[in-house]
């Protein structure tokens, strides 16, 4: 008997793994190397060295009642519809501590007692009450 041999066919397979690799690294190579590198040109600015400061300065809101019945705010005449509005005023350029009210002693009781109730009616904020001469 005559042996057979059985021919073995192998598959043959090329690994294209390096040569990929070595492709892309010099393909970066060639984009690093041709890239032109520019210098972005800017405004310089002065800067302040100090923090501005955000908050308000703390104050305290002024309101006197004079002997005929007249409301004034900072030595302004104002009537009792202008009270929130010039506290809201007066609120957005500083921070109100309270509020002092000075009264006169002719002044009616009615009077008073409207302009608490408008500045109660703003903001609920401390009131302070004196009374002059």
């Amino acid at each position: 008997m005559v042996k057979q041999h059985k021919k073995t066919t192998a598959n043959a397979d090329v690994d294209m793994t390096p040569t990929m690799l070595d492709i892309v690294f010099i393909l970066l190579i060639f984009f690093i190397v041709t890239t032109s590198f520019v210098k972005e040109r800017a405004i310089e600015v002065n800067r302040p060295l100090a923090k501005p400061s955000l908050e308000n300065p703390k104050k305290q809101a002024q309101f006197t009642i004079s002997q005929n019945d007249s409301i004034y705010f900072a030595n302004r005449l104002i009537t009792p519809e202008q009270i929130i509005a010039n506290l809201a005023l007066f609120a957005a350029q500083f921070e109100m501590t309270n509020v002092q009210v000075t009264a006169s002693e002719q002044s009616s009781h009615k009077t008073l007692v409207t302009l608490l109730d408008k500045i109660k009616q703003y903001q609920d904020i401390p009131i302070s009450i004196s009374t002059s001469l």
